[in-house]
């Protein structure tokens, strides 16, 4: 087997660790767009429930705090 292109500039060996390296980068890539793109997206019921729980831990921080809404 002849060497061609970027393995004919860095060896057999090398060019295989580029091609991993790149196939890393994008696999990576993907998940970090995917975790962001899925973040912040809460259905009605899970905001309800958050906002609920966080009013709950602010009277138990602060009692004298004004209910807010």
């Amino acid at each position: 087997m002849g060497n061609s292109g970027v393995g004919m500039l860095l060896g057999d060996v090398s060019a295989t660790v580029l091609w991993l390296w790149f196939i890393g980068a994008f696999i990576l890539g993907a998940v970090i767009w995917y975790g962001v793109s899925r973040s912040g997206h809460l259905r009605r019921s899970e905001r309800a429930q958050l906002d609920r729980n966080t009013e709950a831990a602010q009277r138990r921080d602060d009692p004298q705090k004004p209910a807010a809404r």
